[in-house]
C-alpha cells in the first residue's frame, strides 16, 4: 500500500474518532435542556477547539502513515485502526493533566493580616 493511501485512511479513521468525540460532547444533557450545544462555552474559544481537533486528526493520518511506512500496518484496515487509536490515547492522556488555577493576586499582597509570615 502506498503512503499516500495510508495516510489517507488514517485520516479517515481519526475523523470518525473525532466526529464521536464532537458528538459526546454537543449532545442533549440535562445542563443544556435536553437541547445540542457547541463544544465551546465562548466563541472565543471556538479557535482552539478547532485546532485541538485538526492536531489529533493529523495526529493520526502521521501515525497511521508511519505504520505504514514502518511494514507495521499492511491493510487498509490496520491503518484505518491507527488513524482511530491515535486521537483516542492523546485524548486519555492529556485526561491525566492536571489544571491548577492560579491564585487571584490579591491573594498574594505582602503585608496583609492574615499572612503566616509575619
Amino acid at each position: 500500500m502506498s503512503l499516500w493511501i495510508a495516510a489517507t485512511w488514517g485520516l479517515v479513521g481519526s475523523a470518525v474518532s473525532e466526529a464521536l468525540n464532537l458528538y459526546a460532547m454537543m449532545r442533549p444533557t440535562t445542563e443544556s435542556k435536553g437541547r445540542w450545544q457547541w463544544p465551546w462555552r465562548d466563541k472565543r474559544d471556538r479557535p482552539i477547539v478547532m485546532f485541538a481537533v485538526a492536531l489529533r486528526a493529523l495526529a493520526g493520518t502521521g501515525l497511521a502513515a508511519a505504520a505504514s511506512a514502518g511494514g507495521l500496518a499492511t491493510t487498509a484496515f490496520a491503518t484505518f485502526t491507527f488513524g482511530v487509536a491515535a486521537p483516542l490515547v492523546i485524548a486519555k492522556m492529556f485526561d491525566q493533566i492536571r489544571v491548577l488555577d492560579r491564585p487571584s493576586t490579591e491573594d498574594n499582597q505582602p503585608g496583609r493580616s492574615d499572612d503566616d509570615a509575619a
